[in-house]
């Protein structure tokens, strides 16, 4: 299903696969996650100036709206063990976020933030949400973040997930995975760079299960997907965090990485965001959500219901 907000930049889609093949990995494995999506859904493409955002839909119609924006590499399938329980009472929209190794199709790239708002703001309006409840996971929550500054009458609660930088540096994260991407997008031909990209992937996990579905869909992106956005998480100052009016959860496994120190983290986010409300999910990992669904999913169905 198709739906038109605002008319597309003119111009050819920009390639977010490294090559032909690379992308039929990744579709054959985010078609995988799909035919085990536990609920009926929509799959949905939203016209904006950025391109075609391609968001898969379930729930009530008449529920209240929940848009989900997933980790860097992670598409909108990371939500999959969610949707089921958030979808029973609220409208949900997992959202490939564009500029990514999934099924959006950018025709420009996003080079600031506030190219980053306009898309999403056109985003919601192509999905005709007025208001609603935002959850972002990583580079998703960077970007959420900003999002519940710039448009404060429409984000009514806002849920960050092991947000990438926001609050607390993520060094860890730099040097295990960002810096191991760099050198496969350079040189995939060397040997060993497949099992570098690997043992990346795994240290994100922490010694935990990766998902047997959505693991193999998220290796292939970040060996397939290239970057095409121009922005770069950074820490938000305090001025900046208190623009947000909407009530903040802050969600970490218990097992997260990125930041170096879980403790150090959640302190920053205690004194950067007024009145903010904590959750540390144990046996959870940076996609905690997907880790242990069910106990994340009650945080957040409580916090939306408060």
């Amino acid at each position: 299903m198709e739906l038109k907000a605002h008319p597309a930049v003119a111009g050819s889609t920009i390639p977010v696969f490294t090559s032909s093949r690379g992308e039929a990995a990744v579709m054959s494995a985010y078609q995988g996650v799909m035919d085990a999506w536990p609920i009926d859904y929509e799959e949905l493409d939203v016209s904006t100036s950025f391109g075609d955002t391609h968001v898969i839909a379930g729930g009530p119609h008449d529920g209240p709206p929940v848009v989900l924006l997933h980790a860097l590499f992670a598409t909108a399938t990371s939500w999959y063990r969610n949707v089921e329980g958030l979808s029973y009472r609220h409208r949900t929209y997992c959202v490939d976020v564009i500029g990514e190794a999934n099924k959006s199709t950018p025709t420009r790239p996003i080079r600031s933030m506030d190219d980053f708002l306009q898309w999403f703001d056109e985003l919601l309006d192509g999905l005709g949400i007025d208001t609603l409840f935002l959850v972002g996971n990583s580079y998703g929550g960077f970007t959420a973040a900003y999002y519940a500054m710039k448009l404060p009458e429409r984000v009514r609660k806002l849920v960050l997930v092991g947000p990438a930088s926001t609050i607390h540096a993520m060094r860890p994260f730099m040097l295990h995975m960002f810096v191991p991407k760099g050198l496969y997008m350079a040189a995939p031909w060397l040997p060993g760079s497949g099992r570098v990209m690997r043992a990346s992937v795994d240290w994100m996990h922490a010694g935990l299960a990766p998902d047997p579905l959505w693991g193999r869909l998220f290796i292939e992106a970040m060996k397939h997907g290239k970057l095409i956005n121009r922005v770069f998480p950074r820490i938000y100052e305090k001025e900046e965090l208190a623009e947000i009016s909407a009530p903040v959860l802050l969600v970490f496994g218990d097992r997260e990485v990125i930041y170096g120190d879980l403790d150090e983290a959640i302190q920053a986010g205690r004194d950067l965001i007024p009145e903010v409300s904590v959750a540390v999910i144990s046996d959870a990992h940076h996609i905690a959500a997907l880790a242990q669904p069910e106990t994340v999913n009650r945080e957040l169905l409580r916090f939306f219901a408060d």
